[in-house]
């Protein structure tokens, strides 16, 4: 098993989708015909949706309102990722775990809270 989509709600769709677009690795960029929902799709084929505030998908889901996410990169990739959230304006904001793992983070147009973070899930026993 493995987690194919996430979806976070944010006021400007288009705004959103070209911030995530310089900060993201993706493969395609989606955008739905009535502008209320974009997805980048990313490498491994999983895809982070962008919502539009107040849009009800099927059932009448719904994106997270103030979300954090993170994204695993490789420790040489450190410096290219905090220098994507300086290029796209935006504060980044480091933390360096007691395993020695590093994260840096981001706050979003609309409060969501991202995070690249050098860790594997697999690999820690203990925070």
């Amino acid at each position: 098993m493995r987690l194919i989509e996430t979806h976070i709600e944010v006021i400007n769709v288009e705004k959103s989708l070209a911030l995530y677009q310089k900060l993201i690795p993706h493969r395609n960029c989606l955008r739905w015909a009535d502008g209320n929902v974009g997805a980048l799709v990313l490498e491994d084929g999983s895809a982070f949706g962008i919502w539009k505030k107040g849009h009800r998908g099927i059932h009448d889901g719904q994106g997270g309102n103030h979300v954090h996410f993170a994204f695993q990169i490789k420790l040489e990739d450190y410096t290219n990722y905090k220098n994507k959230i300086l290029d796209a304006g935006l504060t980044p904001l480091e933390y360096e775990w007691d395993t020695g793992y590093k994260s840096v983070y981001f706050f979003d147009y609309d409060g969501h809270q991202g995070e690249f973070i050098t860790a594997d899930w697999i690999a820690l026993n203990n925070l």
